[in-house]
């Protein structure tokens, strides 16, 4: 039963995070022009794979470093990440990010 708290615990920040972030890209989005900017060049497909591969990096660090500080469920492998992984993936992350912004940015150029 500790695995279904630990379960939707992490499905809950899931859903709060990636809405936060989904409700400031539609935003900004919006503000570039809608998904029209795309075209038919296929690179809607890049920026959304960008994000959510930076998002779920950026997930991964807060939950293992924040959250599994007082764990419901002890799990052997579930230690915080390493200071290096932690750096690893918090600039793999925004460096995804930051990436579909620029591939957003090409495509208003470009169109």
């Amino acid at each position: 039963m500790q695995w279904l708290i630990e379960f939707i615990k992490l499905v809950g920040i899931l859903f709060i995070m990636l809405l936060a972030y989904s409700i400031i890209n539609v935003l900004i989005l919006e503000a570039a022009g809608g998904f029209e900017v795309f075209g038919e060049s296929g690179l809607m497909t890049v920026f959304f794979l960008l994000q959510t591969g930076g998002i779920l990096a950026l997930v991964t660090v807060y939950y293992r470093n924040k959250m599994l500080l007082n764990p419901k469920l002890k799990l052997p492998d579930q230690e915080p990440l390493s200071r290096k992984w932690t750096r690893i993936l918090l600039f793999t992350g925004a460096g995804a990010v930051a990436a579909s912004y620029a591939v957003l940015i090409g495509a208003m150029v470009t169109s």
